[in-house]
């Protein structure tokens, strides 16, 4: 039987040397990320390299699992070869997605398209990922979604994904988030060895990002996205977590700021879709240095769970994130 702890102690080494050679590796350099003092204030171009790195773990891990039938027996994400072959797939059409955009700026809404097309795809090759009903841990009752089931899921899929998406934008923010998210996944709800894989290579890349060698890219921010929804739809159909509002608390602050965004944009004629600098952590970076802006933002999205943690009803919990939320941004724009 493979040994775990030896393809574990694999994945350390790699990417410890991919770090240590960071600079000399060309492909990590191919796409720049250029200051434009409108939106990017960082002080010289940077490599948006983040979604090569967590891409290029995944690919290995991908091989791994298809060489050896002990290994893909103890992992617990995918069902079968099949679940995993299809996963694989779309996460590599959603890396080119990202890839292209970083090199090409495309259009937001020909890769919203781009994305609701992937995803529907997926849907109809996996019908394991369709969500069929809906549970509440504060209402007894269990919402049947019957014919709606299809357009839910994808609707769910495309609102986190573009809501992280929009998330990323300071260093260390959506990696840190990232790490929160599969720290959880892997205490709570599942000892997946395809998590300690992706948290291995976010690290990496948050050691990067720290020291401005990278960025995340849209490459990374979509890939990223579509693996934690893709992995919190699949632990819910499986019942590994009960409640649909166990998953909105971890998502609770991208989907805020996303619906925030969504209205005041369309509030001022703009394409909801658009960018801007309105974003909550571009609000909070205006006031506070760095490291207190994400002490903010990852005390606010740990907030709701910690509550959960302590058996709060976790209405009272998005109620009271939301309070905050809101309080913090009125603060925020008050002070600018």
């Amino acid at each position: 039987m493979i040994n775990l702890n030896l393809i574990l102690i694999f994945f350390i080494i790699f990417n410890f040397i991919l770090v240590l050679n960071f600079s000399k590796i060309k492909f990590f350099h191919l796409i720049m990320d250029k200051p434009d003092k409108l939106r990017k204030f960082h002080s010289k171009p940077t490599p948006l390299a983040g979604g090569q790195i967590i891409f290029l773990n995944i690919f290995l891990y991908f091989i791994f699992l298809n060489l050896s039938e002990n290994l893909f027996k103890v992992e617990t994400i995918f069902q079968d070869l099949n679940s995993l072959n299809y996963f694989f797939t779309i996460c590599l059409i959603i890396f080119c997605l990202g890839y292209l955009d970083d090199k090409y700026n495309l259009r937001a809404n020909f890769k919203f398209l781009i994305l609701s097309i992937t995803i529907f795809l997926l849907l109809v090759i996996d019908y394991n990922l369709l969500i069929n009903d809906i549970k509440f841990s504060f209402i007894d009752r269990n919402f049947i979604l019957d014919r709606t089931d299809f357009i839910f899921t994808i609707f769910c899929f495309l609102v986190f994904i573009n809501a992280f998406n929009m998330f990323d934008g300071i260093n260390l923010q959506s990696s840190t988030y990232s790490l929160f998210i599969f720290f959880c996944m892997m205490f709570f709800f599942s000892d997946s060895f395809f998590i300690k894989i992706l948290i291995i290579s976010l690290i990496s890349f948050s050691y990067l990002n720290y020291k401005n060698m990278a960025f995340l890219g849209d490459s990374g921010s979509l890939l990223l996205a579509f693996i934690i929804s893709y992995f919190f739809i699949r632990l819910y159909n499986f019942n590994n977590i009960e409640f649909a509002d166990e998953i909105v608390l971890y998502m609770l602050v991208p989907g805020l700021d996303l619906t925030r965004l969504f209205i005041y944009r369309i509030l001022k004629k703009k394409n909801p879709l658009s960018s801007d600098r309105q974003h909550f952590h571009h609000l909070l970076i205006s006031k506070y240095p760095l490291n207190k802006t994400l002490f903010i933002m990852i005390a606010l999205i740990s907030f709701p769970i910690i509550l959960n943690y302590y058996n709060i009803n976790n209405l009272y919990a998005i109620l009271i994130t939301v309070i905050i939320y809101f309080v913090l941004i009125i603060d925020l724009y008050k002070n600018r």
